[in-house]
């Protein structure tokens, strides 16, 4: 296959998944070595091990990274400190993309930038939305599964006002307390009591802007 040809096929769609092969060739093995070959010389950027985008100047949109970010473990929905710059819960800009997904924790670095994804039990991989990204519907925590998901994986993480003061969270308004209490339920019982902390940190701050 010439490049010409690849690229009228794939540059319509987000990034180029070789699983996809066999639908634009009876010699799938050639065409692998013909990607190969077109990584060496910068035409196509690998991702991860079979899935790839075009350089800059052939690519016609800017990557989806968020959808990408879903795509390159599945099943996976962001959350942690990328979820927590989503919602604007911190000021911190955050640039690494942060995941949680039932398979085994990876972190993969590529052209895009690092996305790093913790393992998750199955009965715990629950309390996502979907959101657009570019175009590209893309799954994300929802702000208080963020929050749990965060404390989950940070052990040491005890609940105590210093320590979400030291998170710098803001906005936390938008926190829906009941849904956070709810979701703790499904925690075991360190994580229940932060998050019982948690709304009574939520509620002091609530009080202090009211007053304000």
């Amino acid at each position: 296959m010439k490049f010409g040809e690849f690229l009228k096929i794939y540059n319509q769609v987000p990034l180029i998944d070789s699983s996809t092969f066999p639908l634009y060739s009876d010699n799938t093995r050639n065409l692998r070595r013909q990607v190969r070959e077109w990584i060496i010389k910068g035409y196509v950027l690998p991702l991860k091990r079979g899935v790839y985008i075009f350089n800059d100047n052939y690519r016609k949109r800017e990557p989806p990274c968020l959808f990408i970010a879903n795509f390159l473990i599945s099943p996976s929905y962001l959350s942690l400190e990328y979820a927590f710059g989503f919602y604007d819960l911190i000021p911190e800009k955050v640039t690494v993309f942060t995941s949680i997904t039932t398979k085994k924790t990876k972190s993969l670095k590529n052209c895009l930038g690092v996305f790093e994804y913790r393992s998750i039990k199955e009965d715990l991989f629950f309390g996502v939305k979907k959101e657009v990204d570019k175009d590209r519907e893309f799954f994300i925590a929802l702000p208080e599964k963020a929050l749990l998901d965060y404390f989950y994986f940070y052990h040491q993480f005890r609940g105590r006002f210093s320590e979400f003061e030291s998170l710098r969270l803001q906005n936390l308004e938008i926190i829906d307390k009941k849904r956070l209490s709810a979701y703790s339920l499904k925690y075991n019982k360190r994580i229940k009591e932060i998050a019982r902390n948690l709304i009574c940190y939520i509620n002091q701050y609530e009080e202090k802007y009211r007053v304000l």
